[in-house]
């Protein structure tokens, strides 16, 4: 399978080297809207120009590598409409279940592990070291920091971001398109559009 990674920022890279690390799979470069960075190469592949170029690629899918929530679903969303294959990669040192369900567009990153009946939407960020625990469900849009931890059975709404390092308590509940900061431990549910931080966490807006 050809592929073109959709951004050529920092995450972008993590996620070329994830796609590369995988058998069956040859990465022709990176798409990004910025001007800036056409003709540009990092690790190896070059900027090849704007994130509408795929059309006139000979590939097969493209990879959703923006971590930022909403600049990604915008993207994937206008892609898809023009008919873009989107792709899933598994990094080959992720562990995920067999009872797991991983949806269209979702990247799980090196030493994440997914276990039994989680159930991750579209376009989901899972990245470095992440633990999402049995029967959890994560919405769409959702980005999962490094070395979060999600007990047993959590639920994350749609376009959520997860601070790196956070814990999140068996059974909460994190609205959609919240914002749980660096490293705080979640031990009530959290409602919709909502910012927090701190250990217990606690509402910043």
């Amino acid at each position: 399978m050809r592929i073109a990674i959709l951004g050529a920022g920092g995450h972008g890279k993590v996620v070329a080297d994830a796609a590369m690390a995988l058998q069956g799979i040859s990465v022709v470069g990176f798409l990004d809207d910025d001007p800036a960075l056409a003709g540009r190469t990092f690790l190896g592949l070059p900027v090849l120009g704007a994130i509408s170029l795929w059309q006139e690629l000979d590939i097969d899918a493209v990879i959703p590598a923006i971590g930022e929530n909403r600049a990604r679903r915008e993207v994937v969303i206008r892609e898809r409409a023009r008919n873009a294959t989107v792709a899933t990669i598994v990094h080959p040192a992720a562990v995920v279940s067999r009872r797991a369900n991983v949806g269209m567009g979702t990247t799980v990153l090196a030493g994440a592990i997914i276990n039994a009946d989680a159930q991750l939407g579209e376009n989901v960020i899972v990245n470095t070291g992440v633990i999402v625990e049995h029967d959890c469900v994560i919405d769409s849009h959702v980005h999962i920091a490094p070395g979060c931890c999600l007990a047993g059975a959590v639920r994350v709404g749609e376009g959520s971001f997860l601070g790196i390092g956070c814990r999140i308590l068996p059974g909460l509940n994190v609205g959609r398109w919240c914002v749980v900061g660096a490293g705080a431990v979640v031990i009530r549910d959290i409602k919709d559009n909502t910012t927090v931080a701190g250990v217990p966490a606690r509402t910043l807006r």
